[in-house]
């Protein structure tokens, strides 16, 4: 008797055997019981779900006979035609190679013919997306208005590819991609019919590599029956796929974990000896580094072995979340080097070097955000004065100020003389209303005369940069706002007309260096820092 494969031996033949399409199946079965049946249906969803097979159990299931509830009976002669694709009402069309417009005029001219043996007349129409627009143009109105009799089912991969027109005319049922343990446990199912027994891990690795695709698996599984020859275990899945000694893979992933960039490169070089491909074991890692990152921030989202799950939580503590991150992304960029670059081995060999010299220090980006809010109170709140000792009876202050713009330079100021501590008093308020850029500038001007509505203030010659600045309208009126909040009253800023000051006479700094330390002074930056510091200019240099 020939070989039959298990991906057709194990086609479900009820609705119940179905595996992971439950809300798909839910909703025909209710349909059936309903008797609201519908004329046109598509299935849409990645390879190798159910769709077709799911097609076909529905046509089986509207045509039988014995039919229990919405199930087949798979007894009656329906159902055993269907079932062994011997049904002449049942007419799967493969869009791909029968997609022009001349095959749907012909079926549009037997769709007039009622069904020989059964109620329904079916037609699955498979990689519905193939077919080419003239020929879609020439189904719509046979899809919209049908005879009683024919149901049309389309099914693909890629739903984006059909006309909207054909969309609206059908019912529409997404199939979802399996899980792995729902592929482990429909595995198992199959090989118990030949009672062969296997490793979950070993079923496992399938799983993984089918990508949620169970026909995917029922192949795989297949060919490593006949690769084992029957001796299923982890070593040979591992060699089947090209991923050399399953145990050489996991030592990989230790040592990386470990950056310990010796014994990566000797188990690089011993998956190579033992004929490993090199991509699918990076993918392998791709993968495997993925599910850690994600186990560590939400184990419950992980769908594996036991076995992987506890290797994953051993991991997991020893690593952080910032350097999985860069792991993963470092993998990612060297497989796209690997495509368009070639040189396999030796930009993995490089990938696992950096891998190792990975730093983990980063600092959370919370803690970041914490400290940049800091430092904008404190730009924009100004720092606390100190609290105010008590008052001694000195007839004069003398407070030495280091200024930006001499090295060694001090001023006096007279605390007792009125205007100028009024001068004072103001500055540290309008400190907090203002941009501390601005704030800065106008420190280094002075107070001339005040009246009750009008400030008259000065600058030395050589800050005419200073000068300029605070003339500037924008600017003036932001100082102007700030003035007249604090004073609670409309104020203004006068500018006196440029004189030589006495500062500027005594300045024994040669010309060239007041002039570096102007452009300096200039810098946005600078001004901010040696504001926020109460800092000063000690000297400049090229």
């Amino acid at each position: 008797m020939p070989y039959v494969v298990l991906a057709r031996r194990g086609r479900p033949q009820l609705f119940s055997n179905v595996v992971g399409q439950e809300h798909v199946i839910k909703t025909l079965q209710n349909a059936i019981l309903s008797n609201r049946i519908a004329h046109a249906y598509l299935f849409t969803g990645p390879r190798g779900v159910g769709k077709t097979t799911v097609a076909r159990l529905f046509a089986k299931a509207i045509n039988c006979k014995n039919r229990s509830d919405s199930e087949p009976c798979n007894v009656c002669n329906s159902c055993i035609e269907i079932s062994s694709g011997r049904s002449i009402d049942i007419i799967e069309i493969d869009a791909a190679s029968n997609r022009g417009i001349d095959e749907i005029r012909e079926l549009r001219e037997n769709v007039k013919f009622a069904p020989v043996s059964v109620e329904y007349k079916v037609y699955i129409i498979d990689e519905a997306h193939m077919l080419t627009p003239e020929a879609f143009n020439a189904l719509l109105k046979t899809l919209e208005e049908p005879p009683h009799h024919v149901v049309f089912i389309l099914a693909t991969t890629e739903p984006h590819k059909i006309p909207m027109t054909i969309l609206s005319r059908c019912q529409r049922f997404d199939f979802r991609m399996l899980t792995q343990s729902q592929i482990v446990k429909r595995l198992k199912e199959l090989l118990a019919l030949d009672e062969i027994q296997v490793d979950d891990e070993s079923l496992s690795l399938i799983a993984e590599n089918a990508d949620g695709a169970l026909r995917d698996a029922e192949s795989m599984l297949d060919q490593v029956l006949s690769f084992s020859n029957g001796e299923l275990n982890t070593d040979k899945v591992s060699e089947f796929l090209g991923l050399g000694s399953y145990r050489l893979l996991d030592n990989l992933m230790e040592s990386i974990i470990k950056q310990d960039s010796v014994k990566s490169l000797e188990t690089l070089n011993s998956l190579a000896s033992y004929g490993a491909d090199l991509p699918q074991c990076l993918k392998k890692l791709v993968t495997y580094f993925r599910d850690l990152l994600v186990y560590k921030n939400n184990p419950a989202l992980i769908d594996a072995s036991e076995t992987k799950l506890n290797r994953l939580a051993e991991f997991s503590k020893s690593i952080s979340t910032e350097r999985l991150m860069k792991i993963v992304k470092l993998l990612i960029q060297t497989e796209s080097d690997i495509k368009q670059l070639g040189y396999e081995r030796l930009n993995f060999e490089l990938a696992l070097i950096k891998l190792a010299r990975l730093k983990d220090d980063v600092i959370p980006l919370d803690k970041i955000l914490v400290k940049l809010e800091d430092i904008e109170s404190k730009i924009y709140s100004g720092i606390p004065e100190p609290t105010a000792e008590k008052p001694e009876i000195i007839n004069k202050i003398s407070t030495p100020i280091e200024t930006f713009e001499e090295k060694n330079e001090i001023i006096e100021i007279d605390k007792q003389d009125p205007l100028k501590a009024k001068w004072i008093d103001i500055l540290k308020s309008i400190k907090t209303k203002c941009p501390p850029a601005l704030h800065a500038v106008l420190k280094e001007a002075y107070i001339v005369s005040i009246d009750d509505a009008t400030i008259t203030i000065d600058f030395d010659n050589k800050y005419k940069w200073h000068r300029e600045q605070t003339s500037d309208p924008a600017n003036l009126k932001i100082l102007e706002n700030a003035l007249s909040e604090i004073m609670g009253k409309p104020m203004k800023f006068s500018i006196q007309s440029n004189n030589t000051s006495k500062s500027e006479e005594k300045d024994e700094i040669p010309t060239s260096q007041r002039d570096m330390r102007l452009d300096v002074l200039q810098d946005e930056t600078v001004k901010m820092v040696l504001d926020i510091f109460n800092g000063r200019i000690v000297d400049v240099k090229k």
